[in-house]
This record gives C-alpha cells, structure tokens and sequence, in this order.
C-alpha cells in the first residue's frame, strides 16, 4: 500500500553504556514511509547513526520499541534475516564492509549470502558497479582504492542487494563534487524505482532533494518536516551547529542591500531575481593566466621549500610484490631501494612540485587521482619507485635518517580515529609527546593545549572518558589533537573535514588558518573547493596521478576549472548571475567576495 509505514519507532531511547545521561537516543517517535527519501541532519554526537542502526536492527532500543517491515527485532529475534534481507546500509566507515580482495566480489559478497543465483548475482554487480561509476575497477583491490573509492564500492554492495530501503550514514564524506553528484542520482533513481531511503548527512545539498528532513540534537528530534520548512527556521539551524544552504545565506547578507529577494535555495531562481535588481550589469575583469606544470618538469629544491616531489613515480603492483621490497644489500647501504620501471598501473608518474615552507598548499583532484598516495610519500610511509621526494632536504629513501623526516612531520590521515588506542583521551594524547621525551608537565599542557585547538573539552571528566565512547567526530577531534601534541612543524591533512558537522568544520578551518598564520607548512588534500578558495596559498590539482595544473586558487579556478573537480560555490553563483545578464566586475571566489561584488555592482 502506498505511503504505508516500512518503518516505525515509538518512544526509542538507547544508550551505549549504563552512565546516566549518557544516551545516544532519547525518546525519538517516528515512522519513515514506504518510497519516501529522508534526510537526516545533526551535529557530530546528535545521535545519527545511532538512529539508522536502529532501524537496520544493528543494535536494539534500551526502552521503547521499532518496527521495521512490521517485525519487532526484541519480541521476534528469529526474524532478524527477513530485515537484513530488505534493508542494506552503508556505514561511516566503508572499510568495515570491505571483505574481500577483489572489488566485484566485494560487491558480489551479500548477494551470495542471500542465496542468490550465480548468474543474477553477475547482472546485479555489473549493474551497480556501472551505477557508482566504477565498471573499469571490477578486478582491483579495495586496499589499493582511495577512500572515495572505496566508498563507491561499499553503496555498490548495497545495490547489489536490492534492498526495499538503502540506510545510508554519510556515503559522500570521501566523494569529490561529481562524486558526491552521483551519489544524489543515483539517490533519486532508487526514489524513482520505489526504494525507500534513509540518509545521514552533513551536506545540505543533500537534504535539499530529500521529502523529509529530520534534524537531531542530542539523541532527541529538533525539527521533522520538508526542506522547505526546516531551512526556513534559520536560527534553529544555526543553534544546532548546522549551516544554511549558500543561497540562502548569500540571501541574509544581502537582505538589507537588496530588500525582497526570495529565500529560496534554487539558484537560477535567486540568480534571476537578483540580476534584475542590479542597477548596472559589468564586464569581468581580465585575470592573469595560470601556467600548468608539465607532469615531467622538474622542480629546483631551494632552503626555503619544505617538501619536494621531482618525477615521482609510484605503483602499487610493486609494493605487493614481495620480491620488490627493499633488499638486505639496500638496507645495509641504509638506502630502499628505487625500482626504475615500475610494473602494473600507475598510482602516480613523474610528479614534481614543492611546498614552500609556511605556506597552505591545497592537493585536490577527483577521486582516485592520486591525492593520498602523494601524501604517503610526502611523509615517507612510501617511497617512489621513481624520482625523489625531499622532506627538509632530506631524500626519503635514506633509512638511516627517516626518523628525522617523520619527526618533522604531523600527519593526519583520511580516518584518523582509526589511529586511537588508549584507555582515555589523555593517554591517547599523551602518547607522541611523551615519546619525545618531554617533561610530565609539558606533556599535559601539550594536552590540554591541543584539545581546545580542536575544540573538544579539557574537563577532568572529559579526558578521563575512553575514546571510542565518543561519537566519530569526537573521535576524529582526539585523533587530530594527538598529531597537533607533537607540535610539528610540517602537517599533511588528508580531508581532515571529512565527517564533521558543520560546526566542527568551521572550527577546523579556523584551526588551519590559525596553524598556518603561526608559520606551519601545511599540506592539505581536501573535496571542497570552498575551504580550497578561502585557506590556500597554491593548489597543486592532480588528475590520474600527473599534475594536471599548479597555481594559486584564483589562476585554477578562473582558468583551469576543466581541470578541477569543482569550483567553489560562489563562483558557480556569479556563473548562473552572468546568465541571467548580470555579469559582475569581478568573479569571486567566497561568499565575501560575492557579496562585495554584488553590493559593488548596486552603486556602482
């Protein structure tokens, strides 16, 4: 029956452990409607993914009670395969579904629990690999995929299932722009076949498609209704930590300036009611162009660059050949061993660009470009089979002084809370400083010093608290505040934004410009090309493992965009505005700029 109830809660309240106050869920009453897509938004912590564990029945309701296809999974626990079977879920952390070494078995890995046969099973991945664009990775390893990747291959698993309701906890955190635009398709074609859809996100793009969007604020519902309705109360949004859409917020800016413009998040929409309260339209004006870097250039090493890459090559078809590894002889020279003609695929060929020391260079491309296998070699977890990296002047072959090099170096990875082991937040912390050998003391300013820089409390209680207690972006905080102890002066960032609430990310952004004012060479590989415009000094954009293209984030963007993954919002909003007639004097890159252009173009 159409708009029937597929899933149902009453009163669930769940809690991780028997602390008082200490629950995740606190009494949230609702039911999702067969064929619907809901979006569900909230702060790192607000319960999220608790919510859809439930309703997968991963985990059951300490009180109140959940139906889901009408099974009750406490009153009926022998029924648990006939949920499993209808509803499939693509969790925060897509390596906890990899299971196999090859991507189409992975794929294959549910249906084939469920009984399916082999011939159906064939046509269900190809159709689902072909879904999320990755047909020409069937044969790869996931190990060897980058994080987008892998998170493609996980919502493919999922498809593979043929689930009557997709739950879905963040499946676009690692996915650059296109990435991300797929994953909203192939959303709304799932809609379309009459799948029901669940989706947990930070993005509010994503909520925007949505029918529905629930907003949770400490394991409670906050706000429950369409788009429309839940972004129209703006200081409810804003109290939860969540962001407005851009045209919405380009619309509050400019509400005195320009009174009357519609709230809306459609951006032809505003863009044409704008463009014809403009007093005069203006041409753009001519900027310099940017110079590509030839994928074979070489770089010249001055004291003043912090890292440098001179024809790196690398494949992974080496790294897991045995026979490839560094050598007794290699290791006694104290050098690893540089194979010259790698065999397999190239992860990455003969890239060659710098870091000057102090600056913010941003290391974008799409997905599988190659982004975080250079930022392996930048920190000297690998090395190149090829061309040479220098870190502080020092070649990252040389065994004998990789200590060195990895001193000098903070790194944090794409799931950095994957790198938690202590018993609390403070030993976890504690434990690069003090094998610096610093003083007990120190060690605990470090600490302390450390966690508010991520904006996490220093409360005795707090750091007394295991870290896997925590919520993911708590956990992910910790991570980066024990990398930030070491207090290097080179940080190498892979998405450090990556699955946190907005509020996390604006206070992540403001740490990296902190980081950088204080003189810190900062490496950082990121999806958003709006944190690209505001924070970088250059931009080094790779495409298929070669440098595509090296500048600042005004040459790239204004010249280059064919090369990018995207562009930063508010230059597609001039570009829309430039449409409509309205073309502005100058394009900007951030709302700022925005702003000042539009407001410029008023009086001018």
């Amino acid at each position: 029956m159409e708009n029937e109830p597929i899933i149902e809660l009453e009163n669930v309240r769940f809690s991780y452990s028997d602390q008082p106050g200490d629950e995740a869920l606190r009494g949230i009453s609702l039911s999702i409607e067969a064929g619907t897509y809901t979006c569900v938004l909230g702060g790192n912590g607000s319960g999220k993914s608790t919510l859809v564990q439930i309703m997968n029945a991963l985990v059951a309701p300490t009180e109140g009670s959940a139906r889901i296809f009408g099974i009750d999974p406490v009153a009926e626990p022998e029924r648990l395969i006939e949920i499993r079977r209808q509803a499939a879920m693509v969790f925060q952390h897509v390596d906890d579904q990899m299971v196999t070494s090859i991507v189409a078995d992975d794929v294959a890995f549910g249906p084939e629990n469920l009984g399916v046969p082999q011939r159906e099973i064939v046509r269900r991945v190809d159709e689902a690999l072909a879904a999320v664009d990755m047909a020409a990775l069937a044969q790869a390893d996931p190990a060897d995929l980058s994080g987008g990747q892998r998170q493609r291959v996980a919502i493919a698993g999922a498809l593979a299932m043929q689930p009557r309701v997709l739950l879905l906890d963040e499946p676009a955190a690692m996915l650059d722009a296109p990435g991300r635009a797929a994953i909203q398709r192939i959303a709304a074609d799932l809609v379309a076949r009459g799948i029901t859809i669940v989706h947990v996100t930070h993005f509010m793009d994503d909520a925007l498609r949505a029918d529905r969007v629930i907003a949770l604020d400490q394991g409670r519902v906050a706000l429950d209704g369409t788009p429309g309705d839940v972004f129209s109360q703006r200081d409810t949004i804003r109290a939860l930590g969540l962001e407005l859409p851009f045209t919405i917020q380009l619309v509050e800016r400019l509400s005195d300036a320009v009174p009357g413009l519609p709230v809306t998040a459609d951006a032809e929409e505003l863009a044409g009611a704008l463009a014809s309260r403009l007093a005069t339209t203006t041409t753009v004006a001519a900027t310099a162009e940017t110079v590509p870097a030839a994928a074979g250039s070489s770089v010249a090493r001055n004291g003043n660059d912090a890292v440098t890459f001179e024809r790196a090559t690398f494949s992974y078809a080496d790294e897991h050949d045995p026979r490839r590894r560094p050598g007794l002889f290699a290791r006694l020279r104290g050098r690893a061993s540089r194979t010259a003609a790698p065999r397999g695929p190239l992860a990455l060929a003969n890239v060659s660009f710098a870091l000057p020391r102090g600056s913010l260079t941003a290391l974008i491309g799409r997905t599988g470009s190659g982004k975080s296998t250079t930022v392996e070699l930048a920190c000297a977890l690998k090395v190149p089979n090829a061309g040479t990296v220098h870190v502080n002047g020092i070649d990252t072959t040389d065994l004998e002084r990789r200590s060195a090099i990895r001193s000098s170096i903070g790194y944090v990875g794409q799931f950095p809370e994957r790198q938690l082991f202590a018993t609390t937040v403070f030993e976890d912390i504690a434990f690069g400083p003090r094998n610096l050998g610093l003083t007990e003391a120190e060690v605990e300013q470090r600490v302390l010093r450390a966690l508010d820089a991520v904006g996490l409390p220093t409360a005795p209680d707090f750091i007394a608290r295991s870290p896997f207690a925590l919520s993911g972006g708590q956990q992910r905080n910790v991570a980066i505040a024990g990398v930030l102890a070491m207090e290097t002066p080179l940080l190498v960032l892979d998405e450090p934004m990556a699955g946190l609430d907005p509020r996390g990310r604006a206070h992540m952004k403001e740490l990296i410009g902190s980081l950088k004012t204080n003189g810190s060479t900062i490496l950082l590989v990121t999806h958003s090309m709006d944190d690209v415009a505001e924070l970088a000094d250059r931009v080094v954009a790779l495409d298929h493992g070669a440098v595509a293209a090296i500048g600042t984030p005004r040459d790239l963007f204004l010249n280059n965009s064919d090369l990018l993954p995207g562009i930063p919002d508010a230059l597609a909003f001039s570009r829309v505005l430039a449409s409509q007639g309205a073309q502005l004097a100058s394009e900007p890159l951030t709302l700022d700029e925005l702003v000042e252009e539009v407001l410029h173009g008023r009086t001018r």
